[in-house]
Order: structure tokens, then C-alpha cells, then sequence
């Protein structure tokens, strides 16, 4: 069975907290949007001057998130309510161990009259050393068709 492609504008915005120093950073870039059932995937690609382009893809279900980024930067990020997950994050710099574990997780998917919002609340122990918060709050509005 396949999946309608939705050509979208997606806008992801993360705030990383470390003590008391927030960075936040913000990412846009054009993509698809697709929904099937339970399941909802949303791809695209990280432009980069600096390394090689990264392709993500998003999936989301009731329960879980994952987040598969390849190319310059290549991991599988699973974010599960109240359920520590683990993965290796690889980029041009190194490797690195990452925890993760999710707080909060709230989805509302596309709609005609409204962007797909997707919102995380989770902590990241790297190498088992250094903790820090995170947010992140994704949006996906269908690209319009002028």
C-alpha cells in the first residue's frame, strides 16, 4: 500500500540547556509529509557548507518518535515516554554515546486549516558524562501552491 507524499515546509526548533546556558537553533528546510494509519513520516535534508548534506526522516506513531539522520551526521534517535533508549551518534568530529531519555511527546498531525506540530521534552547524557535538557518543537506546513 503506498503513502501520498505531501510536498511540506518544515521548520524544527531546538533549545539545548546545559546548567544555565540555553543554545537554541532553528532549521528549515522543504520536505514531504505522509501519513498512513498510525503512522506518519515526515523526510528531509539538512543543507551543509561544512559537511556533507544530512537526509532525515521523522516517523511518529502513538507511543514513539524516531529521528534517522545519515549522511554527514548518522543516527537513530527513539524517544519513548518515561523509557530510557540509547544510540551512537556519528559526525565528522567523532563518536559519541547518547541516553535519552523522554519526559513529554505531544503530536497534532497536518490538517487542512492546521501546520503538523510535533513537541519533545527530553534529557541527553553524552559518553555517560554530561546531561543536558532538551526541546524540541517541530512544524510542518503543506506548501502552498501559489
Amino acid at each position: 500500500m503506498s503513502q501520498t507524499k505531501i510536498p511540506v515546509w518544515i521548520e524544527m526548533d531546538t533549545a539545548i540547556t546545559d546548567e544555565e546556558d540555553t543554545e537554541r537553533t532553528t532549521l528549515q528546510a522543504a520536505g514531504t509529509y505522509s501519513a498512513n494509519g498510525g503512522l506518519t513520516v515526515v523526510r528531509f535534508t539538512e543543507k551543509s557548507e561544512e559537511v556533507e548534506d544530512t537526509n532525515t526522516m521523522i516517523t511518529i506513531t502513538a507511543d514513539k518518535v524516531s529521528i534517522k539522520r545519515t549522511g554527514g551526521f548518522e543516527m537513530k534517535q527513539v524517544f519513548v515516554r518515561n523509557q530510557p533508549t540509547e544510540n551512537v551518534y556519528r559526525h565528522p568530529y567523532g563518536t559519541m554515546h547518547m541516553e535519552t531519555s523522554t519526559h513529554a511527546m505531544q503530536f497534532s498531525p497536518l490538517a487542512a486549516d492546521s501546520p503538523a506540530e510535533l513537541t519533545i521534552s527530553y534529557t541527553v547524557t553524552l559518553n555517560q558524562v554530561q546531561t543536558r535538557k532538551h526541546a524540541l518543537t517541530l512544524r510542518v506546513q503543506e506548501e502552498s501552491n501559489g
